[in-house]
């Protein structure tokens, strides 16, 4: 209890049996609390005596969370503010966002983890920094770590470039799982387009598995196509690639990856390719904003 004895914490919330509750527990625990039933009580009592955290409901009459976050924001730009979300709550929270908030916490919520979090933010002391989405150009890597392979070669070539940097990287963990792709390029090294393996795969398939409403599979049918593949052209596997601007928000990015089913995504700036975005790279970084330890 001692160790949150000097923390004075502001409820706000304009239902009068989660306050109590609440209040009653976090006093329990050591926390001082002082209650505001809405937004304008909110402020008056950030004016009066300046808490050291507030824990923020955004549904509320007259005054609404946003509406009191951003007349706070006039007040305190640095005060840590935790906001409490309901389901659904998606355009206000990222409103919330906008006005620098520390954390979300949806309703209902487990008082223990609400005292670490707070105790956490607050130890953070000037270090602690507001909720940032990262952005594509923070999360992409470098084209350079992928083969990058000519348009005019023959899928063969593909193959040979993938199997090699599979053997170059199969003592380095980090590295071999991005080797899926290759970069393709055409004269005067314009970027044309990524090979990936589902794309080899589907050479793969004989053209009657996919015109036929019946299909048949036989022995053989696999080794018989290995050996009409090779020849055929990297130009076949290239249409128009689909890229995200640099600059574009991190959702977008990962909405075509969704829609395209892709692994990963390259990442142009004025139709050049400056970066690639990575289906891990997105995965860990939820984990991260979900507060999953590294």
């Amino acid at each position: 209890m001692e160790k949150n004895a000097d923390i004075k914490l502001l409820l706000v919330d304009d239902e009068d049996d989660f306050r109590r509750a609440t209040t009653a527990a976090l006093s329990r625990r050591g926390f001082t609390i002082t209650e505001a039933a809405d937004g304008a009580a909110a402020l008056a009592a950030v004016q009066a005596a300046r808490p050291d955290i507030v824990l923020l409901d955004l549904k509320m009459p007259g005054l609404n969370g946003i509406e009191t976050l951003r007349r706070i924001r006039e007040i305190d730009p640095a005060l840590p503010v935790i906001i409490l979300t309901g389901h659904g709550d998606f355009e206000t929270a990222v409103a919330g966002i906008k006005l620098e908030i520390v954390e979300f916490l949806q309703k209902p919520f487990d008082v223990d983890v609400l005292g670490k979090r707070i105790r956490d933010l607050l130890e953070q002391g000037p270090a602690r920094r507001p909720l940032k989405e990262r952005t594509i150009a923070e999360l992409m890597v470098s084209p350079s770590i992928y083969p990058h392979i000519m348009v005019d070669r023959p899928v063969v070539t593909a193959l040979e470039v993938l199997q090699r940097a599979f053997s170059e990287s199969a003592e380095n963990d980090r590295r071999s799982g991005e080797l899926r792709s290759a970069l393709v390029y055409g004269q005067n090294s314009k970027f044309l387009g990524i090979i990936r393996f589902n794309d080899l795969l589907t050479l793969l398939l004989p053209p009657f598995l996919g015109e036929s409403p019946y299909t048949t599979y036989f022995t053989g049918m696999f080794l018989a196509q290995c050996k009409v593949l090779g020849n055929r052209s990297i130009t076949e596997l290239v249409g128009d690639p689909v890229v995200v601007d640099v600059n574009a928000p991190l959702m977008e990015a990962i909405h075509l990856m969704v829609r395209h089913h892709l692994i990963n995504l390259p990442v142009v700036r004025a139709e050049e390719l400056v970066g690639i975005l990575r289906g891990r790279d997105i995965i860990i970084e939820v984990a991260h904003s979900m507060g999953v330890p590294q």
